[in-house]
């Protein structure tokens, strides 16, 4: 639906916008990339994209400015009907497969809050961010603490009057000393020039970001349940990441209750830091409120403590539509049946996050259940999938099938075993 490949990178241009995962394993394998930051700025990522889509070919075969607004699986034909919208108007595609490959963070999510209307400043979405507006010398409110907000108000901070950050929970943070790095020159050099290093240096990464922080969050039956920790692991891991961070804002002890999370590693994405984000939030110009909002009015965010705070601007750092999938498409499958009344509210569910009963030949890339909180990485997720529908691909070519799709009893064993699992995480 948009002028150019790249998706959430080209979407997202804030201020301070880059990679949580080491730039070298944020690439794809088939398409290795010597990068100059150990964590990739947004416009290097997105620059990689476009060089990857023109290198293998894909411009030729791609229709921007066009959103599909009705896929509908028609059984006589045994084809998908997609009703797709551009500059012509509503074009109709029909295809024998369909792939939803349409992301779950590009949905912006503005909160519900009364009044958000009535504000008489500048407000917008981090991911809409408008960037003929200047916050220096500005009074700067900022809903949201999420992975995008402690990119952003960092730099909102060095230059804005007085900057509030209004905060429901706060996030633990992941030390990473190199977040703001350059990969060195030997490093750089190895890859270019030594056979096969590049691939060394990419499983490295891999094998251990694979597993990542799994085990330290899995729930242990028999650890007394407390509200912080859900294992001796996740407690451990608690300790260690409280004494990386302590030490950072002991001359600020006011801070420890905006600072340290009353909820287990793992409960939400841990965001990393270098140390920016304690500092940002020990600025004289920045505070940081948990008091909740009662309402937006035209100067400002009003709480419910009846505390008034007046803005010049306000930045929502609030998040995506990230539960619900492929919306706002309409999907109808075999029978009439509405992929939207399947998933009804938020309760997703696909087959390894891919395909779903009476939806033949109807593939998901990081579909219900493959978000990642504390392991792997996006591209390898993807790149996973696609293998898969090729595979299926292949076998409905060779087979001389009209369609495939998963099994009810598959799918349902599937997605005891996630339940079950999730009990333990």
């Amino acid at each position: 639906k948009g002028v150019d490949v790249g998706g959430t990178w080209r979407e997202n241009t804030y201020p301070g916008c880059r990679v949580d995962i080491h730039s070298f394993f944020y690439s794809f394998s088939f398409a290795r990339h010597i990068w100059d930051d150990c964590f990739a700025p947004a416009p290097q990522v997105f620059a990689y994209m476009q060089a990857v889509a023109r290198e293998k070919g894909l411009y030729e075969h791609i229709q921007f400015n066009t959103e599909v607004s009705d896929a509908h699986w028609d059984e006589a034909t045994q084809r998908w009907q997609l009703l797709c919208r551009n500059s012509d108007g509503q074009v109709r595609v029909d295809s024998n497969v369909v792939v939803f490959a349409v992301g779950q963070l590009n949905r912006p999510m503005i909160p519900a809050i009364p009044g958000i209307e009535t504000f008489e400043g500048p407000a917008f979405h981090s991911a809409q961010w408008d960037h003929s507006i200047d916050w220096s010398g500005k009074r700067v409110g900022v809903i949201g603490t999420g992975a995008s907000a402690t990119q952003f108000i960092p730099q909102l901070a060095k230059t804005a009057a007085d900057l509030k950050v209004f905060a429901r929970t706060t996030n633990w943070l992941l030390p990473t000393p190199d977040l703001h790095g350059k990969n060195s020159d030997s490093c750089k050099w190895l890859l270019a020039n030594l056979p096969h290093y590049s691939l060394w240096n990419r499983v490295a990464m891999a094998m251990p970001q694979g597993v990542g922080f799994l085990e330290d969050v899995m729930v242990d039956v028999d650890y007394p349940p407390t509200e912080v920790a859900v294992s001796a692991r996740n407690e451990q891991l608690r300790q260690d990441i409280s004494a990386w961070m302590e030490p950072q804002f002991a001359d600020r002890p006011d801070l420890r209750d905006v600072l340290v999370p009353d909820s287990p590693v793992g409960g939400k994405r841990i965001v990393r830091d270098n140390g920016t984000w304690i500092a940002t939030l020990k600025r004289d110009n920045v505070s940081m409120i948990r008091q909740p909002i009662e309402a937006i009015t035209p100067k400002g965010i009003c709480c419910v403590d009846g505390t008034e705070h007046e803005f010049d601007l306000i930045v929502y750092g609030t998040g995506f539509h990230a539960s619900k999938f492929l919306m706002p498409i309409n999907i109808t499958g075999r029978g009439g049946v509405a992929l939207q009344e399947v998933w009804k509210g938020d309760d997703a569910r696909a087959y390894l996050g891919m395909t779903v009963p009476e939806f033949p030949n109807m593939f998901c890339m990081y579909g219900p259940n493959t978000s990642l909180v504390v392991y792997s990485t996006i591209i390898q997720f993807s790149e996973l999938t696609a293998k898969y529908v090729v595979d299926a691909v292949r076998l409905l070519l060779e087979g001389g099938h009209q369609s495939m799709e998963v099994k009810t009893p598959v799918f349902e064993s599937y997605n005891q075993r996630i339940d079950q699992a999730n009990l333990l995480r």
